[in-house]
This record gives structure tokens, sequence and C-alpha cells, in this order.
């Protein structure tokens, strides 16, 4: 009987400090996750420097996107036209015409199209 009841208080006991523990550890993620409030540009802009090296290594020779004054000849009207088109996008977002969002969102649909320029071609 003696050893029942040692075992009984003893896995009551283990159970309190698991949910005192589970809820410590819920108030510190709730705490840290308020304090980071401005992470998600953070890794939006990863995602956007990411988008913008997948359509360089694309739409460029080498992947380096060539200086201001240079004209790039390129074969592919196509092609052409989406390297017009990024660094249209490139111009809004350096002049704060667009937000951040929509520059992810819009290049990730002229990655898409340049995707498929790549599968065709």
């Amino acid at each position: 009987m003696d050893v029942n009841f040692y075992v009984v208080g003893g896995v009551i006991l283990i159970l309190a400090i698991i949910v005192l523990n589970h809820q410590k550890q819920k108030n510190k993620l709730k705490n840290f996750l308020e304090a980071s409030g401005d992470t998600q540009p953070i890794f939006l802009m990863k995602a956007v420097e990411k988008k913008n090296k997948a359509l360089a290594d694309i739409l460029y020779d080498g992947g380096i996107k060539p200086l201001a004054g240079t004209n790039q000849v390129t074969t592919n009207a196509t092609k052409a036209a989406l390297i017009k088109e990024h660094e249209k996008l490139e111009k809004d977002y350096a002049s704060k015409k667009i937000t951040l969002r929509t520059y992810d969102e819009q290049l990730f649909d002229l990655l898409e199209k340049a995707n498929k320029l790549k599968v065709t071609a």
C-alpha cells in the first residue's frame, strides 16, 4: 500500500512539472514572437535576393547582369522582354513605387515565366 501511494504521488508530481514547464515555454515563445515583429521583412528580403539571383542565372549570360551602359544582344525576344520587365521591377522597387511584398510577388511571377522559357529553350 505504501509503495502504491508513493508511485501515484510521483506520477502526479511529474505531470505537474511537465504542465508547468510547458506553460513556461509557451509564455517564453509568445514573448519572443511579440518582440520579433520586424523579422518577417528580413525573411522576405532573403526571398527577394534568392529570386533575383535565380532570375539573373536564367536571363543573363553567366548569371552576371551587364553594366547599365552596355547593350546586351539577345536572340530571343521573349528573353529580352523578361529582362526589360525585370529591370522595370527593380527600378520601381528602388524608387519606392511598389512595396516589398508586391515586389516579391511580381518577382515570383517573373521567375515562373523565366523557368518556362528555360524549359522550352
